[in-house]
């Protein structure tokens, strides 16, 4: 690789921590009244503690600790908080998934949680008093039973529970409203049911939000003071706590007092503390559970290659010649999609051959992703239809979800779970489908190396490229055994290497597969390199279809005209029916090829443009589809007797790989665009603003009709 290619691809492969470095020098200086207000902010925090620090016996401090007053407090608030906080964790996590959702009076819930936090302590003691006291509501028919309440150590923990537990619901309920779906939506189309993905993807991803709200629980619960003392009352051992007995003996032994609240600030820093710490670093184990830790610590050997493309298709053929045998080598199905969907305007009607690859192309809300959607089963087709084989996947009175349908679906994002490490998220995938373990392990191995991707196997998924990432979710999605592979703009947002490197890897596990393909591109050499059929879309409808080789040299619609680089010219039908021209609205007149010569084949669907004898006739709308290398440039009048000779101003120049793109102004709101040599630029000396000759070969000139 060259030195220009090498460092075009610096960027992406910088270290994160890098990344942050660069990210933390490039913001904006604090203002100084900012700086000043937090100093006097951080001052108010941390003053009062030094100042009880002043007053500590610390000298003392294990004596005074050692009374049987002290001993009994600080045991009896520890297994407690202990007991409350498992309480807040198994009553508040489901608390918190429930109100991060959308539902009616949610808004209301969310606020009834956030009560007791706002409430004074002793106004929470006295509603917990009338509720479970020996005369409350609850509490008198506990009586009854048995299992009086109030005035009891099962009165502290429930104290505890009522003014800790919002602390962890707010914390856990703003990170998983404020998250990203993204991987939620990844782990259903693998497969993973609702219990799984709260478990390996949700909660995991969401585990310092969970964490901080624990210990600000357990925080709270630790100091709790006014809700206990008006609901349980102070009993010594049964339900005297450190900050009860702080109280007691702050008038008759100050120094016991400040020794225990000594203690008390010093567990509550080390628990609020603790989560500040990156345990995963320390202990070197990637996070995120089982799956996380397949791939044990990294070791210096697996480091990235220098290009993050290297070790790519030259490794992957030479480890998976000796991998073990691959998930789904039988053919691909073919697909059937009829759906309407009104709210979003899509009505499509398509299908697709087995074994073959479909490119699905048209302008931003044209409803390539939508068809994406409905096919996986991310989206009812809503009385529509869709058939994988024989199989009918969505119809009356049938949803096969998503994970389910032999479907794998890549998107834009890869998706590949960030608290997982790189074997690990393979191996998600076929835990999915209910293979063992091992044989999971297995088979996310053979995967990883057919893509060339084995050595980054014990990588962490939060430190891989864009190049890498790729290639980790396609063995991924190809572990699952598809029997349909929808690729939606997953290359979009590689560099020009990694995007060459995915083309292939993606176009030779289809071959090897025999997979059917269904492909949302916006890139002209993906349609070539891949495609064998070409789909147009245009506000929901189809409007174009036929091989890709067809479409591309003679486009119907205007987008894959703008795609291609070929220029359209509107106007009005001039000329014979024979040999149709195109007139401007300047008069020029840019004559075409004869129509016989025009390649026939109709398009499926709605076409924009038809070039039908009827539809050809002097006066009619229509347009001429000019492609750049039809037009050729001079300074002066060419030799010879061209048919098409225009004048034209240079608008601009761009490159187009090695060669240069002229824009042309014909006239106001004709565009052309010229592709020519570096060379010929140089030659004709071609300037911006420039008036120029241009003369367009006829027989490459396309006049069609244009429908209103």
């Amino acid at each position: 690789m060259s030195s220009t290619a090498q460092s075009a691809q610096q960027p992406t492969q910088r270290p994160a921590r890098a990344l942050l470095r660069c990210g933390r020098a490039a913001r904006s200086p604090l203002p100084v009244l900012m700086t000043a207000l937090a100093v006097l902010g951080g001052c108010a925090i941390v003053l009062p503690l030094v100042g009880m620090g002043t007053r500590v016996s610390w000298g003392q401090l294990p004596r005074l600790l050692a009374t049987p007053s002290a001993q009994a407090a600080l045991w009896l608030s520890i297994r407690t908080c202990l007991v409350s906080t498992a309480i807040c964790v198994v009553l508040g996590v489901p608390l918190a998934l429930l109100l991060s959702r959308s539902w009616p009076g949610v808004r209301f819930a969310r606020v009834l949680a956030v009560l007791p936090m706002t409430m004074p302590p002793v106004v929470a003691g006295i509603a917990l008093l009338s509720t479970l006291g020996n005369r409350g509501i609850l509490g008198a028919q506990l009586r009854q039973w048995g299992l009086p309440i109030a005035f009891s150590t099962t009165a502290v923990v429930i104290a505890q529970v009522f003014v800790s537990m919002p602390f962890l619901v707010v914390t856990l309920e703003a990170a998983l409203r404020s998250r990203d779906e993204q991987a939620e939506t990844t782990a259903r189309t693998l497969g993973a049911g609702p219990w799984r993905v709260l478990a390996q993807i949700t909660l995991p991803l969401a585990a310092p939000a969970l964490v901080r709200g624990t210990a600000l629980a357990l925080g709270r619960s630790l100091g709790e003071f006014g809700a206990t003392i008006a609901f349980a009352g102070s009993k010594e051992g049964v339900t005297r706590t450190m900050p009860l007995a702080i109280y007691l003996e702050r008038e008759k032994d100050t120094a016991t007092s400040l020794a225990l609240a000594a203690v008390l600030i010093g567990l509550s820093f080390i628990i609020v503390g603790a989560t500040t710490v990156d345990w995963s670093r320390l202990t070197g184990v990637l996070p995120g559970g089982p799956l996380g830790r397949v791939g044990q610590k990294v070791s210096p050997s697996s480091e990235f290659p220098s290009n993050d493309e290297s070790n790519g298709d030259d490794s992957s053929s030479t480890t998976a010649a000796s991998a073990a045998p691959l998930q789904g080598t039988g053919r691909g199905w073919g697909l059937q999609v009829s759906f309407e969907l009104a709210a979003r305007g899509v009505a499509i009607d398509l299908e697709v051959e087995a074994g073959r690859t479909v490119a699905l192309v048209g302008p931003n809300g044209s409803g390539k992703s939508t068809v994406c959607s409905v096919v996986a089963g991310l989206l009812d087709a809503e009385n529509g239809r869709v058939v994988l084989g024989e199989r009918v996947l969505d119809g009356p009175g049938r949803f096969v979800r998503a994970g389910r349908r032999q479907v794998a679906l890549l998107s834009q994002d890869p998706g590949v779970f960030t608290h997982m490490s790189v074997l690990g998220n393979v191996v998600f995938a076929l835990r999915c489908q209910g293979v063992s373990r091992g044989e999971a392990t297995r088979r996310a191995r053979a995967e990883l190396a057919a893509v060339g991707a084995g050595h980054l196997a014990s990588r962490s998924g939060s430190a891989l490229s864009g190049g890498q990432a790729a290639r980790v979710a396609l063995a991924r999605a190809l572990a699952t055994g598809p029997r349909l592979l929808v690729l939606d703009e997953p290359m979009s947002a590689l560099d020009v290497t990694a995007r060459q490197e995915m083309r292939r890897l993606v176009a030779r596990r289809c071959a090897e597969e025999g997979l059917t393909l269904l492909l949302v591109t916006h890139d002209v050499l993906d349609l070539t390199a891949l495609a064998e059929e070409v789909v147009v879309l245009d506000r929901g409808r189809v409007v174009e279809q036929g091989p890709t080789a067809r479409v591309l040299s003679a486009p119907r619609s205007d987008f894959i005209a703008h795609l291609t680089g070929t220029s359209v010219l509107t106007g009005v039908i001039d000329g014979e029916t024979g040999a149709p021209g195109l007139r401007l609205p300047s008069g020029r007149v840019v004559h075409g090829r004869p129509q016989e010569d025009a390649e026939g084949g109709r398009a499926g669907g709605r076409e924009e443009w038809d070039d039908h004898d009827e539809d050809l006739r002097p006066g009619a709308p229509g347009v001429a589809l000019v492609p750049p290398d039809a037009v050729a440039l001079y300074r002066e009048a060419p030799h010879g007797s061209p048919r098409n000779v225009l004048t034209g101003r240079v608008m601009g120049l761009d490159r187009s790989g090695a060669l240069v793109s002229v824009r042309l102004e014909l006239e106001e709101g004709q565009h052309l665009s010229a592709a020519v040599t570096a060379g010929a630029v140089a030659e004709l000396g071609i300037t911006e603003g420039q008036e120029i000759l241009c003369a367009i070969k006829a027989v490459q000139v396309r006049v069609v009709a244009r429908r209103s």
